[in-house]
């Protein structure tokens, strides 16, 4: 049997659930069709395909990686197989228990695409055995908590006493419900416009004497870059980004005295202590990127604030997407 495999990433899973969380739990149900191959041998009674349902959780460790657990039962199938010059008959459910990681990523705002691929402890009838398992599917949120899900998930050869080269298939459409995400307030703070209003000029009742020139200041206007600063679902600057920055870096090296504030946030999707470091690794790559250019350590200031400060609402894809940003600012400074 190859049931070791399958107690070896369960117990791996025991040891995730107890280190400290970097993302959200979810859960889910499904309903779908299931199909079996190699199921007929004569031309006795066969059914190859069934009503079938399931139930699955998981957790996100990070933006991208994931580990799912899952339970379907594929369908109630009738099937003959030959064995030792005879034909043995069967009629009984297929069910699965399933372990595998998972690895997801973004195909718009509102639309994930996921895959998979472990182990799966197969039950049908007097036959049990452990096989390898893969998936593909995709979500559409709903809201912050739920999504709808569409997967396909294929089952390999179960190999046990009577019954060989078993395969099966499982197409399932399901709702995914995730934790922590409803609960988060998605209070949004207004800037106050502060109207600088100029002084009077002051006449003179005398001729001044002309002074050496002062030094000018000059103020770069804060500018907000959005998400499509990096690549999807993740910490690495995209191409497209570079144009803008290289105009930042500019100012910074042709002024030493200059200084600017990098600042990451992101939308409430996830968990507040995942979202945090996402937030500092986006604004460290900028940080980064501006040394590449010439700008020196010292000039830059860069931290992070996770999902704590959202100009829009996280309720709509649009909202979050404004969410998701870097602050750039250099304030006033002489030359």
């Amino acid at each position: 049997m190859k049931r070791s495999s399958l107690l070896a990433a369960i117990t791996l899973t025991s040891i995730g659930f107890s280190s400290p969380l970097l993302a959200e739990t979810y859960v889910g149900a499904k309903l779908g069709l299931g199909l079996i191959d190699d199921a007929c041998a004569s031309s006795g009674p066969c059914d190859d395909d069934a009503f079938g349902f399931g139930a699955y959780g998981g957790y996100h460790f990070t933006e991208r990686w994931g580990l799912e657990l899952g339970f379907d039962s594929i369908g109630e199938f009738e099937s003959n197989h030959s064995y030792n010059g005879t034909t043995k008959y069967v009629d009984s459910r297929l069910t699965a228990l399933s372990l595998a990681p998972r690895y997801t990523f973004s195909a718009t705002d509102t639309i994930d695409v996921f895959l998979k691929a472990g182990a799966a402890y197969m039950d049908y009838s007097n036959a049990n055995d452990t096989v390898f398992t893969a998936g593909l599917g995709s979500e559409l949120a709903l809201n912050e908590s739920l999504a709808l899900r569409l997967e396909y998930q294929y089952f390999d050869d179960i190999d046990d006493s009577y019954i060989y080269d078993l395969s099966s298939h499982f197409i399932s459409l399901g709702l995914t419900y995730t934790f922590g995400n409803a609960s988060k307030a998605t209070s949004i703070e207004e800037e106050e416009e502060v109207e600088v209003v100029p002084e009077p000029e002051k006449q003179m009742a005398e001729p001044m004497e002309e002074k050496p020139m002062e030094p000018v200041a000059i103020k770069q206007e804060q500018s907000k870059s959005h998400q499509n600063l990096f690549k999807n679902n993740g910490s690495e600057l995209a191409p497209e980004s570079h144009a803008e920055l290289n105009s930042i870096a500019a100012i910074l090296v042709a002024h030493p005295q200059a200084s600017v504030n990098i600042v990451g946030h992101t939308d409430s999707s996830g968990s507040e202590a995942y979202n945090q470091k996402i937030s500092e690794d986006r604004a460290n790559s900028v940080s980064k990127y501006l040394q590449e250019q010439g700008v020196k350590e010292e000039q830059i200031n860069a931290s992070g604030e996770g999902e704590s400060n959202p100009i829009a609402t996280n309720k709509t894809a649009e909202g979050r997407s404004q969410n998701r940003r870097v602050d750039i600012d250099i304030p006033n400074f002489e030359y």
